[in-house]
């Protein structure tokens, strides 16, 4: 199979939330020395779609959790190599996490993946951690950002906390601080 094949198979297995498609095609790629950047290009570009048909509301949160899914299955094949090759400059170090009273983690996902991607060290915390938890973990870590996600309204102030407690630590300016989620 040529690169355009292989790509347009990748793009297809996520257009169809198949992870083991994405995941060998993705295997395929690298086997055959093709460019690892293309095809997570190609990759992005799958699950672009897939979240614009979701603001549009042609597809449900299940769908964009399943392109998460294919996507995430994909990259673990695709990152490794790009790592190896040491293709891409590390431009900071983020410590990512799903504050506390969430654990929803696809947005968070694609974020740390999108990161990862274009050159950020990700240390992904998880979900449903405290803020004490995650501002201990960027300064353990020496991260240049903290990226907080949560979906669910109820868990939003947990991101403020987040905030709150980096100013009582004194540690306000040392972060970059990244805030996300549901509306």
């Amino acid at each position: 199979m040529d690169k355009e094949q292989l790509h347009e198979q990748l793009y297809q297995s996520i257009l169809d939330y198949d992870g083991p498609a994405a995941a060998q095609t993705a295997q395929a790629i690298v086997d055959n020395g093709f460019d690892v950047m293309e095809a997570i290009e190609v990759a992005t570009r799958a699950v672009n779609e897939i979240g614009d048909e979701f603001e549009r509301g042609e597809l449900f949160l299940p769908h964009l959790m399943r392109a998460g899914e294919a996507m995430k299955q994909c990259m673990k094949i695709l990152s490794v190599h790009l790592e190896a090759k040491g293709t891409v400059k590390k431009k900071g170090k983020v410590v990512i996490a799903a504050v506390s009273g969430d654990i929803h983690d696809i947005g968070k996902n694609l974020v740390a993946t999108m990161l990862s991607v274009h050159g950020y060290e990700v240390i992904d915390l998880g979900v449903n951690i405290s803020p004490i938890n995650i501002v201990g973990a960027a300064e353990r870590d020496q991260a240049t950002f903290i990226a907080l996600s949560s979906l669910m309204t109820t868990a939003m102030p947990y991101q403020r906390d987040v905030l709150e407690v980096l100013n009582e630590m004194g540690l306000r300016n040392k972060f970059y601080v990244i805030v996300g989620g549901g509306r």
